[in-house]
């Protein structure tokens, strides 16, 4: 194998595979690994840790076509550091690997590459083509409701039910729910799937979509799911087990209908957050107090420690006054992700879930909270 390549070019196909690689001790060591296989004009990356896999393609002036696998752990750091020229790869005695760039050279330990899983084959029973932009805004609109905690491991997904002419994306940690819809093109042909895809992976695959690929074209089978362009290749188990009954939760009516801009709530939700922390408390739920009138929110926070905050957002009230309680970071979060300039929050009772969605445009998406009761 002997190949060469400008650095930069290189460093982004390092950089794009790198993020499937577990930073925990794998086992075998291969899987700590990249990949690098030179063919024709081109190199395949790809890395994998079992739970996910990405590959992508990137062109190269190939001398002599071969297989490797390089440790990542040193190999990224070191192509980081080269200088920004065109780097030549060779294969070298002793199972290692030249790096030349000017008149210096690098020499690097390798793994045979037989050794190394390849990406699963996926059959074509289940396919659909969507649109990148539509997928990227999807995934960053529920993704933050997954959860973090691998005890429950259903929790830590977004369930992709596919139904009709329509996607729907939904995400809960059981303190919050994310709920959005994609709409296909055409009306799908195959059976209504429902499957759940692992928060990491969708989130590493917003990361690595190229926003000029139009269309993205994904393939479904029965414990995996391939994400696909023309220049790259994401592919991630699923989750076993049964999602919660989402519609459940969601409240089908509201007695308080608040209208306000989104960034004014946000920026003075984020004063109140400061004021929220508390180190001498144990629960740390970073309360915040909403109390709604006809023409005015008053937000609220305070702390034994270090103070106590009020402010004023202006807004428009259908229904009835209401004072109730939140974690800010929990509305934070959904904010970070609207894009619209202004929302609506429909609440019922101190104690019931609120819901927050655009107040124009995207009846698709909405976000659901639980309150905190107030002391």
């Amino acid at each position: 194998m002997r190949f060469s390549i400008n650095q930069s070019a290189f460093m982004n196909g390092v950089g794009t595979v790198q993020r499937a690689i577990s930073t925990k001790n794998v086992l075998p060591p291969i899987l700590s690994g990249i990949y690098i296989e030179a063919s024709g004009d081109h190199l395949v990356l790809r890395a994998t840790d079992l739970e996910i896999g990405i590959e992508c393609v990137i062109a190269a002036n190939v001398h002599s076509e071969g297989a490797v696998v390089l440790p990542a752990r040193h190999f990224v750091e070191i192509v980081r550091k080269l200088p920004e020229i065109e780097i030549l790869f060779e294969e070298a005695d002793n199972g290692q690997v030249r790096i030349g760039y000017g008149k210096s050279e690098i020499l690097l330990n390798a793994y045979d590459a037989d050794e190394f899983p390849t990406l699963q084959d996926f059959d074509e029973q289940s396919t659909l083509t969507l649109n990148t932009h539509d997928v990227v805004s999807a995934i960053r609109n529920v993704s933050i409701a997954a959860s973090s905690d691998y005890s429950r491991p259903i929790f830590t997904g977004v369930l992709f039910e596919v139904s009709g002419n329509r996607i729907r994306l939904v995400a809960t940690d059981t303190h919050r729910l994310a709920y959005t819809e994609i709409e296909l093109e055409e009306e799908s042909q195959q059976d209504p799937l429902s499957l759940i895809i692992p928060n990491r992976s969708l989130t590493e695959l917003t990361k690595i979509l190229n926003p000029d690929e139009e269309q993205v074209r994904v393939v479904i089978n029965e414990n995996k799911i391939l994400f696909e362009t023309a220049q790259m290749k994401i592919t991630s188990r699923l989750i076993e087990g049964k999602f919660v009954n989402y519609r459940q939760v969601i409240p089908e009516g509201f007695s308080t209908r608040v209208r306000m801009l989104r960034k004014p709530f946000h920026d003075s939700l984020d004063r109140a957050s400061l004021m929220s922390r508390d180190d001498l408390s144990k629960k740390k739920l970073n309360t915040v107090k909403l109390a709604i009138s006809e023409s005015v929110m008053e937000i609220s926070s305070r702390s034994s420690q270090i103070g106590a905050l009020e402010e004023e957002i202006p807004v428009h009230l259908e229904g009835d006054p209401l004072d109730i309680g939140f974690n800010a970071k929990y509305i934070l979060d959904v904010l970070r992700v609207m894009d619209s300039e202004e929302i609506v929050m429909e609440l019922t009772s101190p104690l019931s879930p609120g819901i927050i969605r655009p107040a124009q445009g995207d009846d698709k998406t909405l976000f659901l909270v639980l309150p905190i009761r107030l002391g």
